[in-house]
């Protein structure tokens, strides 16, 4: 099994200075578009889009653990501008294709029908070829240098935990520690270490949450919000169902969280460096090896398929798993499709947290494996979507954990598991209403570090309210979740709900219909690039613009919390 516990690139490229990297960048920036028909507009789309992606990725997975390498961040400048340029060639050709009054004669019709028609009925929301040309050349040093400056302040900022300096990630990640004492001291010191770097992130989530609002509004959209549905190919619909299923059940997280703190020993809600804390001692300690282990004993029960890709992963450096100096916070998976592979983050601490996080990124490496046959203009799904088999996959591992291990670990299990479903409900109900007053204030002006505290505080109260110790909030939330400074979207917060929620609706089938459901899983996957999420539901047979659904699933956390409780006292 694996022994090396950083990821291997090279079937990417072998370095900046590979001949092959050297070539592909080349043929991209002086690459010419000629002989525009429809079908040769497809066939150069195509190779454009191949060749950006390439080089796209490659320069963004060295950047996020190389914060500090200076060919890294060379480099990444470079391919990101010969990007945006790539990115208005793209658009002229699309253009071209979409004024063809017989774009259905063409050849690749067929091929790339949904995104043809989605765009023809997106038109009203496009700009002028010599506007978004504007856009696209002023991308790489506004809203994406700010997120790049994002990811070198935090990447490289230092926590002083008790007298050391430690990497700021290292000691977030203490908030899974098993000691009380521990998490509390990591979170003072997680709050210290904020305040050096607040001012300029206060600029830069104030910077792209702006321009974001300005484009929006520009191609023709009320907001970002509206954008976003649109681009997740979501109706409002949906999302109102969703949310308003959720406020109805904010109560039983809240009496949840309640209950927790008091057997905790506090008596005015939960202190927020307990929000992981777990009911009785915990003293899990899984190594890497163990990590991989369980993954492949749980995935074998789920499908060849998964388990397969899954020893694939771990048997040729898909991951990278140790926390250091440069490298970003957090966890995240590329898909690569050109190789057919996939590349995944963590910062991992031995936790069962961490396993989980591992089997998450992991669905998302298996989605990326659903959609590798597609053309390579439909590998896109949309971000409600993307979330489906990674939380498909927090639940197998779950409800594994929670089979093979003794009554105590059980309950451990079980106790992670919801307080990670009250992170997906009630957290990121609290950072779409944050993420929606930011948009709301930033009209007048720009926000600074205090404003944006008091804004997230509003927000976590609103969902957690009594649920919570209102003295101990974390208010620099807006800091440690990346997803504010994603320069291309807004509003990524509530597809982690969708995700939860809905794949907890899917493993529902699967426990009821055993093996037989994956294909169908595996085909609703293999459609989540060519459809709509209404449609995709429709795969398994649900409704998803209809509270019923979203009320069902919630239900079913709160008579999980339920029985936790009662056992937990038996």
């Amino acid at each position: 099994m694996t022994n090396n516990y950083k990821w291997d690139l090279s079937k990417l490229y072998t370095g900046y200075d590979d001949p092959i990297f050297l070539k592909d960048y080349d043929q991209l920036v002086n690459y010419k578009i000629e002989n525009v028909t429809t079908n040769t507009s497809f066939k150069q789309l195509e190779e454009i889009k191949d060749l950006e992606y390439r080089l796209r990725l490659y320069v963004t997975l060295r950047l996020s653990v190389e914060a500090n390498n200076e060919d890294a961040i060379l480099w990444s400048s470079k391919v990101l501008s010969a990007c945006a340029v790539a990115a208005n060639q793209m658009n002229e050709l699309w253009t071209k294709i979409l004024e063809d009054k017989e774009i259905k004669q063409s050849s690749y019709y067929s091929t790339y029908k949904f995104i043809i028609e989605e765009k023809l009925n997106n038109a009203k929301h496009t700009l002028p070829l010599e506007q978004q040309e504007i856009l696209n050349l002023v991308y790489p040093t506004s809203k994406k240098a700010f997120s790049d400056m994002y990811y070198a302040l935090t990447g490289n900022a230092k926590a002083n935990y008790r007298g050391n300096s430690l990497p700021l990630t290292q000691v977030k990640n203490m908030c899974h520690d098993n000691d009380s004492n521990v998490r509390k001291d990591a979170f003072l010191a997680e709050l210290e270490a904020y305040k050096p770097i607040e001012t300029p992130l206060a600029f830069a989530v104030s910077a792209i949450k702006k321009q974001q609002l300005i484009e929006a509004r520009l191609l023709g959209y009320k907001d970002p919000l509206e954008k976003m549905l649109i681009e997740s190919r979501m109706s409002s619909k949906t999302l109102d169902a969703m949310m308003s299923s959720i406020q109805k059940y904010l109560p039983v997280f809240r009496k949840y969280l309640r209950t927790k703190a008091k057997m905790l020993g506090y008596d005015h809600g939960l202190p927020w460096y307990e929000i992981y804390a777990t009911l009785q001692e915990c003293d899990f300690n899984f190594s890497i090896e163990d990590c991989e282990s369980y993954i492949l004993d749980a995935f074998e029960k789920v499908g060849e398929n998964l388990h397969e890709m899954t020893k694939t992963a771990f048997n040729e450096h898909w991951i990278d798993y140790p926390t250091y100096e440069g490298k970003q916070p957090g966890a995240f998976c590329e898909n690569l499709g050109w190789i057919h592979e996939s590349r995944i983050i963590t910062n991992y601490n031995n936790t069962l947290s961490d396993i989980i996080t591992v089997a998450h990124e992991l669905g998302h490496a298996f989605h990326g494996e659903m959609i590798e046959e597609q053309a390579i203009l439909n590998r896109d799904y949309c971000m409600p979507l993307a979330e489906t088999a990674s939380t498909f996959n927090e639940n197998v591992m779950y409800n594994y954990m929670a089979s093979i291990l003794p009554k105590k670990e059980k309950l451990l299990v079980i106790d992670t598991q919801l307080s990670a479903l009250c992170q997906n409900v009630l957290d990121i109900y609290a950072r779409f209403l944050f993420e929606k007053s930011v948009f709301e204030h930033i009209e007048e002006g720009f926000l600074n570090a205090k404003q944006l505290c008091e804004l997230m505080k509003e927000a976590l109260n609103k969902s957690f309210g009594d649920g919570l110790d209102k003295n101990w909030i974390h208010p620099y939330r807006w800091i440690t979740k990346v997803h504010y400074y994603i320069p291309d979207i807004a509003y990524y917060n509530f597809p982690y709900t969708f995700g939860a929620l809905f794949s907890r609706g899917l493993y529902a089938k699967f426990k009821k219909e055993g093996t037989s459901f994956i294909p169908k899983y595996e085909k609703l996957l293999a459609a989540t690039t060519t459809n709509t999420c209404e449609n995709v539901a429709s795969m398994a047979d649900i409704n998803i613009e209809e509270e019923s659904f979203w009320q069902e699933s919630l239900q079913s956390i709160a008579d999980q919390i339920q029985d936790f409780l009662k056992e937990l006292s038996a």
